[in-house]
This record gives structure tokens, sequence and C-alpha cells, in this order.
């Protein structure tokens, strides 16, 4: 466990952030306003310095007017501190794939560790796609990058984003890439998801009320969903979704995190390394889907008008929506369905586990006619958490009625006491604690679970099946 006195270290050794794709839409999107809200809150490193890489023909200056333009539209809070904020950002020209920009890298670095008269802290985050993932690690690495100074001072890391890959294979050939270049502690894979308040929260809630214990498993659970709808449609990421789809874009990485979370096993202490491993081996647990399972319990659908995007191929079979049964060899889980559901162009913008409980079969009531108790852990657009319960009627007859108990984060606390899933991420990659990031063996679990599916729907099964826009695929396929 990290003392005070050395989280206090780490954040007062000076620090330089290494910002590969400074000019690209993550840094415009999430980063630049992570890293000014951890300034203004004053938890980022004492002295830090950011050197923004690209291919653009900028300088220093062209840098800070430019992430400045991005503040102002975006409207960062307490502007006059923008320009102060600004002057520890500094500009590197060059091409990722050319090896000699990275040794103008270094000589920049160790001036800076000459400058402060001690090695410095560095941080080498790709936010770039994951072409260039490859080429950039190799040639830190080349040049001597990946190396810190020494075990007591001076750390390393780096950090990559998600898609980990395109399949099980090129997942594999990065992790081993970044395994013999990088300790594991060094590396940080970023699946914003974990950060996100509701979803650190879900630990809390299961292992933290024992109201929940006695139920949580096969007897009293009829189900487990996870479902994530958009009502926007690819737009202008016809040319990149396309080639990925609904299940590689979000079912991959997001919704297994989140129902690994919901069936985990609770961890024996809450350490990173502890809860990593717990969630690990939920992944882990999902059964891999026979050929048989996936034409039967699987269902993939596109929006019509998908075709004519910008950047889709006029015959593409693309999921833009997807449904999955899985189940879990965990044995207080086995036998429950686990349902993944996401699409885009549907009704509404909506985040959410549901757990569905068995009636009690007490025979107080008609089961056939009476509602379930039924658990809803929203995360978008709102978060909260609700329980639909039954009560009886006021009068004579033995009557029930639907009622629900609620928690709504934003109702509960103040605004200035969340902290954005980025700047989250931020925060514990500068301390060192890695519990919002994904392990390899979560990485390789999820691909084991989801190529079967991906090669078994290549072959035409199930078939792609239709569906109108701003309407909600389950219930209104089509065949063409």
């Amino acid at each position: 466990m990290t003392s005070k006195s050395q989280l206090a270290s780490k954040f007062t050794l000076p620090t330089i952030f290494v910002i590969f794709g400074i000019t690209g839409d993550l840094v415009q999107k999430k980063i630049l306003r992570a890293l000014y809200h951890l300034y203004i809150k004053k938890v980022l490193p004492q002295k830090f310095r950011v050197y923004g890489f690209s291919r653009r023909s900028y300088g220093d200056k062209q840098l800070r007017e430019y992430l400045k333009s991005i503040m102002m539209t975006k409207a960062f809070p307490e502007p006059s501190l923008y320009d102060v904020f600004l002057e520890s950002f500094y500009y590197i020209e060059g091409d990722f794939h050319e090896e000699e920009v990275y040794g103008k890298l270094a000589e920049i670095l160790g001036r800076a560790d000459g400058m402060w008269k001690v090695c410095t802290n560095k941080l080498f985050y790709l936010a770039v796609p994951p072409i260039s993932y490859m080429h950039i690690i190799t040639n830190l690495h080349k040049n001597g990058l990946t190396i810190p100074c020494s075990p007591e001072e001076g750390w390393t890391r780096v950090i990559v984003e998600k898609p980990f890959g395109t399949d099980l294979d090129t997942a594999i050939d990065l992790d081993m890439t970044l395994a013999k270049l990088f300790k594991e502690e060094q590396i940080y894979r970023v699946d914003h998801y974990l950060a996100k308040e509701t979803v650190r929260n879900i630990l809390a809630f299961r292992f933290s009320n024992s109201f929940l214990t006695p139920a949580w498993n096969n007897k009293w659970i009829e189900k487990i969903e996870v479902k994530l709808f958009e009502k926007d449609t690819v737009s202008e990421r016809g040319n990149f979704y396309d080639k990925v789809g609904t299940l590689r874009d979000v079912g991959q990485n997001h919704m297994l995190q989140l129902l690994a979370l919901f069936i985990m096993e609770q961890p024996d202490s809450f350490t990173p390394e502890e809860i990593k491993e717990k969630r690990s081996k939920a992944l882990e647990s999902i059964k891999t889907p026979t050929p048989a399972a996936i034409r039967t319990l699987t269902r993939r659908a596109q929006y019509e008008g998908y075709r004519e995007e910008k950047g889709v191929a006029t015959d593409s079979n693309t999921e833009t929506y997807f449904s999955i049964q899985a189940t879990t060899s965990i044995p207080q889980f086995e036998g429950v369905p686990l349902i993944l559901e996401s699409g885009k162009a549907l009704d509404e913008d909506l985040t959410e586990v549901v757990v569905t409980f068995k009636h009690t079969g007490n025979g107080l009531y008609d089961e056939k006619t009476t509602p379930q108790n039924i658990l809803h852990y929203y995360l978008r657009p709102d978060e909260s958490i609700s329980m639909r319960f039954l009560a009886k009627k006021p009068g004579f007859k033995y009557e029930l009625e639907e009622h629900s108990l609620g928690f709504d984060y934003h109702a509960a606390y103040e605004k200035s006491a969340f902290v954005d899933d980025y700047e989250a991420l931020m925060y514990d990659i500068i301390k060192g604690d890695q519990t919002l990031f994904v392990s390899t063996k979560e990485i390789l679990s999820q691909w084991q679970f989801i190529e079967p599916i991906v090669n078994v729907w290549e072959k035409g099964k199930p078939p792609l099946q239709f569906y109108k826009k701003n309407t909600y695929a389950g219930t209104v396929f089509k065949k063409k």
C-alpha cells in the first residue's frame, strides 16, 4: 500500500507528459480538459511539462493558441488561468513512424532532466489510431525512452487506448510487443467506461450492502442484461465503423467489462491487483458459444440507410445492432442468461445493467400476472439506481402494486463533487493505481468470447436483419 509520504513524493517529482496526437480528437474532447481540471484542483505534480507530438507545422506558440481556442470554445472554467496552464505546453513536430524523431525527443527530455537536475517521471500517452501503436512503442524502446532512471526515482509509463487489436491475433501481437518492451506495471490500457463514477460505484454497491449478498446468485436471479443504446447514427465515422461494427466497437470492451463487475466474486482485498484478478476471472468464465448457439442465441441487424452513410460500402453487412445471450461457469451464476444488447440509431440514449429477480414462489400471489423485482443500474443518461418492488394496495383484498426505491447520483451530490472519467484516469496514472485499467488477461478473454461470434456472423448466420432509424431494434426487425 502506498504511504502518504510516498504519494506526496510522486506528485512533487517533476513529471513530463508526452502526448502523441496532441492535435487529435481525443485531446480536444477528453485529455485537455482532464489535465486542466487536475491543474485547477492542484493535484497535478507541482512541476510538469507537456510535450505535444504531431505532424502539423506548429511551434510552441501555435500549439498554445490552438489549445486555448479549444478551452474557450468548450468554456473551460476559470479563464484567467488558461495562459498560465498553457505555459507548460511545448510542441514537437514529427511523423510517429520515423525513428529519427524519437532521437530528437530523447534529447529534449534529457535537457528537461538537466534543467530540473533530477530524473523526471515520464508519461507517454498514445492518443493516436491503433495502427500507430507498434511504431511508437518500438521506437520509444529503441531510443531508451521506456527505461526508468532507477527504482527510486523517475517512473516511465505508457498509455494505450482501446481498441486493443482488431481480433484475437492482433491483440496477442500488441500484448507480446508491450510485454517485451515494458514491465506490466508500466502499461496502462484505457477503457474509459471503468472510470465513470457509476461504474466505479458498482463494487461498493455490490459488496458494501449486505442485503444484496444472499440474493446475488442463480437461486434468486433470473437474468442479467447489459444495454448500450445510442440515438446517433454513425455520422462521419462510417469509414471506421464499417470495418468494426457495434460488437467490436462497444461489445468487446465496455459491455463485457460492465458484465464482469456484476458477476465477479468478491475480492479478498480492495487492491488494484485483487480487483483486476477477480474481474479477469469473471471474463474468463463467460462460456465461448458454439456455432449452433451463435445461430440461435445471437441477433444482428443494420439500420435502414446505413449503406448510404459516408464511407460505408454499398453492400455492407456490418451490424449496427446486436443481441447476444451468454452464460458463465461461475457456480453461483450457472444457468443465468447473460444478455448483451447494443445498437445505433435507436429510439433513446441509454446505458444500463438490468438484474431481474425470480418470483419467490411462495404462493401468495399469481406469478403469471405479478411483476418481478427488477434492479436498474443506470449509467446514461441518468446516473442512478432503482429497485422495483411490490407492496399491498390498501383495502380488504390482497392485491399487489408495483413501486420503486431509487437513488439519483446528481440529486444526492453537488456537481463539483463529480470527477470526469478521463480526469480520474489521468490522476490514477500519475498515482500509479491500475484499478481502472484493463489487464492483458481481460483483453484476451474478451476477444476469445467475441471472435467465434464474428466468424459465424461473417458466414451469414444468423442472417442480417434491418430496422428503421429511431426505433427499438429488438422489436422491429425486418429481413431483406
